[in-house]
């Protein structure tokens, strides 16, 4: 049973609104590209190991959580628990060939095109959260032991040097792993197994990971203002008789700042004045600005004079 479904990353929809809005000759655009490409690689390799286990029917009572984030900046690509046993599974899906090494640990990866990369390692990282879950299974007085592996995505990744006593699969062997796995004597119930995947859902700690311009030292004037066509992305649009209006494809819409002031709050920072807001969406005057704003349902901060918006 699956009670918590993935989220797409909001930091996909960050890297894309900055990319939009930067110069096709920044400096920065093949950083945040990277990042991006990366981000999308990670969301897709969790996916594929959410399709394959549409089928997973093993002999034992069971609660699935995809892509769950739990205080402590403890981020868990999909959570098994059952009666027995609690498991952990991190994906990854960088291409290429992949090197383990310890001492001290990291990744290494070969791309396909002859460039060596370093990265932090996901043995670490699943070792970490095994750790957080584990400390936070003992202050919950549950008795339910902890395991984790990790999942390589795709059969062209290759994977060497694994460390003695880490389990690494391929993500079309999980069922099967998942299924042969001894359960010892049942340590809760299925009433306890669904009050503690429950529990854990109400204390997630969502990582926020904007605004995203002072992370990579972008300036507010190196950033394009105005609200893009949200249909052909090709041109920005003029506001014309309370609607926005696209010259390149003539979609007339009402509400097309909303995706520009989302955007705002990914780039720049959580707050926005009437001021900004008239110059990010090249408004003509403060009232429109302020009238749009309203509309957003934001929470109003500080008087009237120093009045700012946050999204709440």
């Amino acid at each position: 049973m699956i009670i918590k479904y993935r989220d797409k990353p909001a930091k996909i929809a960050g890297y894309e609104a900055l990319l939009k809005r930067l110069p096709a000759h920044h400096g920065k655009r093949g950083l945040i590209q990277e990042k991006l490409n990366g981000a999308r690689a990670g969301l897709g390799g969790e996916e594929r190991l959410d399709q394959l286990l549409e089928s997973f029917d093993p002999p034992y009572p069971y609660l699935l959580l995809q892509g769950v984030e739990l205080p402590g900046k403890c981020q868990i690509d999909l959570m098994l628990i059952t009666p027995s046993w609690i498991m952990l599974l991190e994906v990854k899906n960088i291409a290429g060939r992949l090197r383990f090494t310890e001492n001290p640990s990291a990744l290494h990866q070969l791309t396909p095109t002859g460039e060596t990369k370093g990265y932090k390692s996901p043995i670490t990282q699943m070792e970490t959260a095994e750790m957080k879950i584990t400390k936070l299974l003992k202050h919950l007085d549950c008795p339910l032991r902890v395991k984790s592996a990790l999942v390589i995505a795709y059969p062209s990744q290759i994977v060497e040097a694994v460390p003695s006593g880490i389990k690494v699969w391929s993500a079309d062997e999980v069922l099967i792993q998942l299924d042969r796995l001894q359960m010892a004597a049942a340590s809760i119930s299925p009433g306890q197994m669904k009050a503690l995947g429950d529990h854990l859902l109400s204390i997630q700690d969502h990582y926020n990971p904007f605004p995203l311009a002072p992370k990579f030292n972008i300036s507010p004037d190196e950033i394009e203002n105005g609200v893009f066509c949200p249909r052909c992305r090709l041109k920005k649009m003029d506001r014309f008789l309370r609607k926005w209006e696209c010259k390149s494809c003539f979609l007339l819409i009402g509400d097309a700042h909303f995706e520009a002031l989302e955007e705002w709050f990914m780039i720049y920072k959580s707050t926005i004045t009437t001021a900004e807001c008239q110059e990010f969406l090249d408004l003509p005057d403060r009232d429109t600005a302020k009238r749009l704003l309203k509309r957003m349902g934001l929470e109003e901060r500080g008087g009237r004079r120093h009045r700012q918006y946050a999204k709440q």
